[in-house]
């Protein structure tokens, strides 16, 4: 029994190099995923860093009486809304004393800690108090943010 060359096994080069190349943009996709998931790592844990940071900042407040909470950040109440930066360069910001823990927890991380009447009054004669952290970071080349907020009676 012979066989003839056209009836050979196996596979002809241009079949190898087709598969080779299906190969090779399956390989490609993949790794582009595993870049994607790593990014995606590290924006999880950034959020998760900023907001154990706004509620750490929070838990602080939460501790402070009723006026003692807008009168550390220098205010005699009269105000409806009152906003403090951590990056404030005022010494007599209570807000700036968070900054140390942003500034080395995050990339340039910062809050914006805002204290606002609920019911429109004046924070001195209002029923509650509804007290806003948000802290931001800079992630490549966006800025990114995350809110926390609580309402004190």
């Amino acid at each position: 029994m012979r066989r003839d060359a056209s009836s050979a096994a196996g596979f002809s080069l241009v079949e190898v190099i087709v598969a080779l190349g299906l190969l090779a943009g399956v390989l490609v996709s993949v790794a582009g995923m595993f870049v994607i998931g790593e990014r995606q790592v590290v924006r999880g844990r950034h959020q998760s860093t900023a907001l154990a940071a706004a509620q750490t900042i929070l838990e602080e407040i939460g501790v402070w009486s009723y006026e003692a909470t807008w009168q550390r950040f220098d205010s005699a109440g009269d105000v409806v809304t009152l906003t403090a930066a951590t990056t404030d360069s005022n010494p007599d910001n209570i807000a700036t004393k968070w900054q140390p823990m942003l500034r080395d927890t995050l990339a340039n991380g910062r809050a914006e800690i805002t204290l606002e009447s609920c019911d429109g009054n004046d924070l001195n004669s209002s029923a509650a108090l509804r007290v806003v952290v948000t802290v931001s970071w800079d992630e490549l080349t966006r800025t990114r943010q995350t809110t926390l907020a609580m309402v004190r009676l």
